[in-house]
């Protein structure tokens, strides 16, 4: 007893040979359709797919091996079970049915039994491939859902690490989430990859690092800093950098490298290593001119808040110097998509 009807279609030239194969397949419990030709056979297929199909071979018009060809380079049509059933009895025959995408070959006269047998069979697997596929699917919807989840939770630990390091700053805030979307919004001004965005973007939490190492007295001094002490504050982009280096994550290399080069300076006078120019990671080059805009404009214990016309002319002034001139411009152009985030 068949677990459901499954569609067979019969494809011939000879109505006898239909109607031997209708009657015994009929008898099996399968529901049979009957085409003449290979251009008949692709208009009914068109119209609705079979379970699997009976392909004669030497017919007028469309061969056997023309009409599975296309039925093969069809992704609608291209896992429909074929099997080639031919007066042909040569091993080329076979051999091509095979290469051109038959899951089996009968040769005539052929046994009912037979027929029947690989029908039954190749329609077990087809149900079983089919079950596969599904299971599999269903498997990768939950890798994906949960990789989401990850991903969420991911970023939700690596803003909340990052705020606790900040939170040694006073008056701070949201520093590393503004600092973050700023990068981000940058990163896909200058046009780079969604992947890239994407691990500077998570990464950019970690620039300042470094200064869980730096004392309270000079991290939180309200006026400014002499030259011993200033010294000892720069420490923390190295420290950063010592920090993440060895990590094989994608996103704590970039973490390490953010870490290092967000004071370098376009012009070569920045720190810990005077790079200039595009020696600088375009990391770098963006979270610097995040990280100042927000320092700028938020209030802190050795500053009040500068307004945003005010960090935006700053900015202006520091192009070629401080940052990157073609930042600069995205940045001054753009300046409406980073004004939401100051707060008021």
């Amino acid at each position: 007893m068949l677990k459901k009807q499954y569609d067979i279609l019969l494809v011939d030239d000879r109505k006898e040979n239909l109607e031997l194969l209708s009657s015994f397949l009929v008898g099996k419990g399968y529901k049979i359709r009957n085409a003449l030709n290979g251009v008949v056979a692709l208009g009914t297929i068109a119209a609705k797919k079979p379970d699997l199909i009976l392909l004669d071979i030497e017919m007028p018009g469309m061969n056997g091996y023309e009409v599975c060809d296309k039925l093969k380079s069809d992704s609608t049509t291209k896992n429909i079970p074929i099997i080639f059933i031919s007066a042909h009895d040569d091993v080329e025959s076979k051999i091509k049915a095979f290469k051109i995408g038959g899951v089996d070959y009968i040769s005539k006269p052929f046994a009912n039994e037979e027929v029947v047998a690989r029908v039954k069979m190749h329609l077990e697997l087809s149900e079983y491939q089919h079950s596969l596929e599904e299971k599999v699917e269903k498997n990768l919807v939950e890798i994906r859902r949960l990789n989401e989840d990850l991903e969420l939770t991911q970023k939700e630990m690596i803003m909340t690490l990052s705020s606790i390091m900040e939170t040694r700053d006073d008056d701070t805030g949201n520093h590393v989430v503004k600092v973050a979307e700023y990068t981000k919004i940058l990163a896909e001004l200058y046009g780079l990859d969604e992947k890239t965005v994407d691990i500077i973007y998570k990464a950019t939490p970690f620039h300042d690092a470094g200064k869980v190492a730096i004392p309270d007295s000079i991290l939180n001094k309200p006026g400014k800093l002499n030259d011993e002490e200033w010294e000892v504050m720069k420490r923390h982009a190295l420290i950063g950098y010592n920090i993440f280096k060895n990590t094989t994550r994608p996103i704590l290399k970039m973490a390490a490298i953010i870490a290092k080069e967000h004071h370098e300076y376009w012009n070569g006078q920045g720190y810990p290593n005077g790079l200039k120019g595009e020696e600088i990671h375009i990391a770098g080059r963006l979270v610097i001119i995040a990280d100042v805009f927000d320092a700028l404009t938020s209030e802190r214990v050795y500053k009040k808040a500068w307004s945003i016309e005010e960090s935006a002319e700053f900015i202006r002034a520091e192009r070629g110097k401080m940052f990157e001139p073609k930042l600069v411009d995205l940045f001054l152009d753009n300046l409406e998509k980073f004004n939401k985030f100051v707060k008021p």
